[in-house]
């Protein structure tokens, strides 16, 4: 078991746990509010924030190619395009959730 203290492990899983209660804003603020004696907090939210954003960037990029798609009429059966994407970006934000959830039991117990 590492030599991390429990007031660093829960700071770093709450991180990863606030996809229940205020997601990617959390991780951001402990992220900029974890000072450089902090480095292992500023990791874990660093990560927790990137894990809990990633699901929202790849949406905006798959409704954006969806629209130029439709606007250049490049797709001849958009409706079935648009919804493999976006159900491919539930699934992404379906694992990522699962994921953090994961994260914050693995760094609460100190095996990370």
């Amino acid at each position: 078991m590492n030599n991390i203290s429990l007031s660093k492990r829960i700071i770093g899983a709450l991180s990863y746990l606030s996809i229940l209660f205020l997601p990617v804003i959390f991780p951001l603020i402990v992220w900029i509010v974890a000072g450089p004696e902090n480095p292992w907090v500023k990791r874990q939210a660093k990560f927790a924030f990137w894990s809990q954003i990633f699901p929202l960037i790849y949406i905006i990029f798959a409704l954006l190619f969806i629209s130029v798609a439709a606007w250049h009429s490049m797709v001849v059966n958009l409706g079935a395009f648009s919804g493999v994407l976006l159900t491919f970006a539930l699934l992404i934000a379906l694992l990522l959730y699962v994921y953090n959830i994961a994260m914050a039991v693995k760094v609460l117990l100190g095996r990370e």
